[in-house]
């Protein structure tokens, strides 16, 4: 058991080396360190205690309160993944167990420094209380951590972060499992009760052994997933100035007309029907939670399948809908004032309206409502003559 202690709070400081130093920063990636650290620390004051603490209830009997900082962090990890702007703080209180398991923990270990001696019956109740707790919320969060991504799946998530969510999670309610299955043993076989103790602990310190090895895994995908993007826009850089023939062009808008037909018909038409393009605040993100798509295939479908970026589809969009004003003002001979319809249309400022009408049309906005009006004008002539 010693061996698989130490091992694991070596593996935890270098999969926190892997986070720290190699990976991007956001607040999920530091929840994840902080998971490590709790790992890390845990095993950690664990090796210490099995070679340098005598009492043998002590080594084999006491709770670590760092175990109760397991689930909550798991859960808001699920959280920071499938919720945009997310905010730790707002969940403060989900530490609130780990806080009162460290005020126990140091409380009763100063008793036993001051009495230089374990009180059993001190150490019984706060094994019992800890015990609880530690059940109840190593069990509850990861237990909600999977119906949460379990109900969504991979709409705004990752598989990557879907099946590290989804490990963890059980590797936690395991150890959780395993004290179900401590307390049964020992009602059953009593007199087994340092066998049974030590087995149960032993595989509690080889599950968080491997919920570090998964963050390694997970870090390192993560890092070849980043590195093949980073090749695949340097290739397309290179593709986009060879010459390809049209046989495999063919072919590859036959390979998306089959894996986007579908899904595609269902953004657009949600865009269409909501319009969703006339919020000016309107991104990639908030387009994937409004069509509960997700947003990395919103993004293959416009790049790869549709050919264009993302604000140039919704440009277009929100000029047709500028285009229509015009034209239903002109027939109802109203004022028409450009800015104002080009608000009401979704842009958000008078020169990205210009830019983007000129990209887009041809011509500036003024010069197409001219040829409008001339338009107009000749259809009436003819219909005069």
């Amino acid at each position: 058991m010693q061996y698989i202690v130490i091992i694991g709070a070596f593996q935890a400081l270098v999969a926190l080396w892997l986070l720290q130093f190699r990976e991007r920063k956001s607040p999920s990636n530091y929840l994840f360190i902080c998971l490590l650290s709790a790992i890390a620390v845990h095993l950690t004051i664990k090796f210490v205690i099995f070679n340098f603490i005598p009492d043998e209830s002590i080594r084999q009997q006491m709770n670590t309160f760092i175990g109760a900082s397991y689930g909550p962090l798991i859960y808001l990890y699920t959280l920071s993944k499938i919720k945009k702007d997310f905010s730790v703080a707002k969940k403060w209180y989900t530490f609130i167990p780990l806080f009162i398991l460290m005020i126990g923990y140091l409380t009763v270990s100063c008793v036993f420094f001051v009495l230089n001696r374990v009180d059993q019956k001190l150490l019984d109740l706060y094994n019992d209380i800890s015990l609880y707790i530690l059940f109840t919320i190593n069990f509850y969060y990861p237990l909600k951590s999977l119906l949460i991504i379990n109900k969504i799946q991979y709409k705004f998530l990752e598989k990557i972060e879907y099946d590290i969510i989804t490990r963890i999670s059980y590797c936690i309610l395991f150890m959780e499992l395993g004290v179900v299955a401590s307390k049964t043993l020992l009602y059953l076989y009593p007199e087994e009760n340092h066998l049974i103790n030590i087995s149960i602990r032993t595989i509690a310190y080889f599950l968080l052994l491997v919920i570090c090895l998964l963050i390694v895994r997970k870090s390192f995908k993560t890092e070849i997933t980043h590195f093949q993007g980073i090749n695949a826009q340097n290739d397309f850089k290179v593709a986009v100035n060879q010459n390809f023939n049209e046989e495999k062009i063919s072919l590859n808008t036959v390979d998306y007309e089959m894996k986007f037909s579908e899904l595609w018909q269902k953004m657009d038409q949600s865009v269409k029907q909501k319009q969703l393009f006339r919020d000016c605040d309107l991104n990639l993100d908030q387009l994937a939670l409004k069509t509960e798509i997700n947003k990395y295939q919103i993004s293959e479908m416009l790049n790869g399948y549709r050919q264009k970026p993302f604000y140039r589809y919704i440009n277009e969009y929100r000029i047709e809908y500028f285009i229509n004003m015009v034209e239903k003002a002109i027939e109802k001979n109203e004022n028409i004032n450009f800015l104002s319809f080009a608000y009401e249309a979704g842009f958000k400022s008078k020169s990205s309206f210009n830019r983007y009408f000129k990209e887009i049309m041809g011509k500036t906005p003024s010069e197409y409502y001219k040829s409008l009006i001339n338009e107009i004008k000749q259809q009436s002539l003819e219909i005069s003559a």
